[in-house]
């Protein structure tokens, strides 16, 4: 279980949970956000799930950090087409980390969020 259950997080407006090809659920964070400002919410959001990042690696359209959250590895994503932020897990085994990751962050979020 995360330690993060009582900790105040950024608050999003409209997270949800999308199943992706491999067969794994990711978190799609928001839509918001670009390229340029994508390291300033990445080392917020990091520090905020008490993640540490493993690698950054930058595209002329995407950007992921590779981060461990609870033991598991997630890829920290913003990618601008379609354009937003999201975070996935690098295999099934880390799953259950982004379900528990997405209760908290669902719980936290507002009308107001990004």
């Amino acid at each position: 279980m995360l330690l993060l259950l009582v900790r105040k997080m950024i608050r999003f407006k409209n997270p949800y949970l999308f199943k992706m090809a491999s067969g794994n659920y990711c978190i799609e964070l928001t839509d918001a956000g670009t390229w340029g400002s994508f390291p300033r919410f990445a080392k917020k959001f990091v520090k905020q799930i008490e993640a540490s990042v493993a690698k950054k690696i930058d595209g002329p359209d995407v950007r992921i950090w590779e981060i461990v959250c609870n033991g598991a590895v997630l890829n920290l994503v913003y990618d601008d087409f379609p354009n937003g932020i999201s975070i996935e897990p690098k295999n099934k085994n880390d799953q259950q980390v982004i379900d528990e990751l997405f209760v908290v962050i669902k719980e936290q979020s507002s009308a107001n969020g990004i």
